[in-house]
């Protein structure tokens, strides 16, 4: 796959969420497109090595691909710094106490 393919579905992906104006993901650069995927928010780490990352773009599809072949590299495992938010309260369980009321 082409680095500027890629970051254009990747872009997409950005335009489908509306988490940012159209103008500012289109002001950023084929390269930090693709980091931005691959580069923990939090700490910043990266998930793939750079060879990881030439090897992941040139055997991707399209963008859902290239995200499944960087989950699946040995560094993304070791996401022991990202602390998940603690499961939701069980609706069903909420639901059957209303109605015992």
């Amino acid at each position: 796959m082409d680095k500027h393919v890629l970051a254009q579905q990747l872009r997409q992906r950005q335009y489908t969420q509306g988490h940012l104006p159209r103008h500012l993901i289109d002001a950023v650069s084929d390269e930090d497109m693709i980091d931005s995927y691959i580069t923990c928010s939090c700490c910043g780490e990266k998930q793939v090595t750079p060879q990881q990352l030439e090897v992941a773009i040139a055997q991707a599809h399209d963008a859902s691909h290239f995200l499944t072949i960087c989950d699946e590299q040995p560094r993304a495992a070791s996401r022991g710094h990202i602390q998940l938010p603690s499961p939701a309260p069980n609706r069903s369980a909420r639901r059957m106490r209303k109605r015992r009321r």
